[in-house]
C-alpha cells in the first residue's frame, strides 16, 4: 500500500481552516432541540427557543432558557417579558415556589408596571396550588382539611389584586376565588372544632366555633359553628350561654337540628 506523504505545514493549515469554519456555528433554528447548546445566541433567539419549549410543554426547559436570557441580557428588550413568562413556565412546570419567587422578583423590579396585576394573580394561583401536593392529588384528600396557610396566602394575594387593580382582567376571577377560599377556610376551622369536640376539648372547640362566627359571616360554616357552640356550652354546663346561642339559631336557622321540637319554647319558658 502506498502511503501519502502530506507536509506537516499543510496539515496544520487545514486544521486551522476547519477550526475557523466551525467557530462560526450553524444558523440558529428555534426548532432545533440542540439549539441551546450551539454557539452564542442573541436575546431574540433565546426567547424564541423558550417559546418553542413552552409550546412543546417542556416548561422547566423553557424556564431554564428564560433564566439564561435574563442573566445574559439583563437590560435587553426581552428582559421584562421573560420575567413574566418565567412566572407562567414555573407554574405550569409545577414549581410553585419558583413561580412565587419569580412573581415577587417581577413586582420588586417593576413596581409601577401594569403587569403587576398579572404577577399578583399568578402568585395567588401558585399559593393555592401549594396545598395540592402529590399525596393530596393521588389519594383525593379533601384539601379543605389540610394546612390552611397556602390558602390564606392565596386569599391575601387575590385580595391585594382586587383592591389595587379592581378593573384588571383578573379581578373578577380573583374575587370569585376569594369567596370560595373563605368557605374553605371556614370549613377547615370547623373541621378542627369537630376534632376537639370528639376528644372532649370543649373549650378549644367553642373558641374555634366563635372564631368562625366572627370571621366568616355569610359562609355555610356559620350554621354548623352555632350548633357546635351550643353543644360545647352544654358539655361545659354553661346553660345561660347555651340558651343565648339557641336563640340566635332560632332567629337565623329555624330548621337547625339543634332545635328539637319544643326545645326552644322550653328554654324560653325556663328563662321567663
Amino acid at each position: 500500500m502506498m502511503l501519502l506523504r502530506v507536509p506537516i505545514a499543510l496539515i496544520l493549515s487545514l486544521a486551522l481552516l476547519v477550526g475557523c469554519s466551525s467557530s462560526r456555528g450553524p444558523a440558529f433554528d428555534p426548532d432545533d432541540p440542540l439549539a441551546s447548546t450551539r454557539g452564542e445566541q442573541t436575546a431574540e433567539e433565546m426567547y424564541a427557543e423558550a417559546q418553542r419549549l413552552l409550546r412543546r410543554g417542556d416548561y422547566i426547559g423553557a424556564a431554564e432558557r428564560l433564566e439564561d436570557l435574563q442573566a445574559r441580557y439583563p437590560f435587553g428588550a426581552y428582559f421584562r417579558q421573560a420575567q413574566l413568562d418565567l412566572i407562567y413556565a414555573y407554574y405550569r412546570g409545577w414549581e410553585m415556589g419558583s413561580s412565587i419567587a419569580a412573581a415577587d422578583r417581577f413586582m420588586r423590579l417593576n413596581p409601577q408596571d401594569p403587569n403587576v396585576a398579572y404577577a399578583l394573580y399568578m402568585r395567588g394561583r401558585a399559593n393555592l396550588e401549594r396545598g395540592n401536593d402529590f399525596l393530596t392529588r393521588t389519594f383525593r384528600i379533601d384539601r379543605r382539611t389540610r394546612d390552611p396557610e397556602p390558602a390564606r396566602q392565596a386569599f391575601a394575594d387575590f385580595a391585594e389584586l382586587a383592591e389595587r387593580f379592581p378593573e384588571s382582567q383578573y379581578a373578577d376571577d380573583a374575587r370569585n376565588r376569594m369567596a370560595q377560599l373563605r368557605n374553605n377556610l371556614a370549613y377547615y376551622e370547623m373541621h378542627v372544632a369537630d376534632y376537639y369536640m370528639r376528644r372532649g376539648a370543649y373549650v378549644a372547640a367553642s373558641q374555634r366555633a366563635v372564631g368562625v362566627i366572627q370571621n366568616f359571616q355569610g359562609t355555610p360554616a356559620v350554621e354548623e359553628a352555632l350548633g357546635v357552640l351550643a353543644e360545647a356550652y352544654q358539655e361545659l354546663q354553661l346553660e345561660d350561654l347555651r340558651e343565648d346561642v339557641l336563640r340566635v339559631i332560632q332567629e337565623n336557622f329555624p330548621d337547625h337540628p339543634s332545635l328539637r321540637p319544643g326545645l326552644f319554647e322550653q328554654l324560653r319558658g325556663e328563662a321567663g
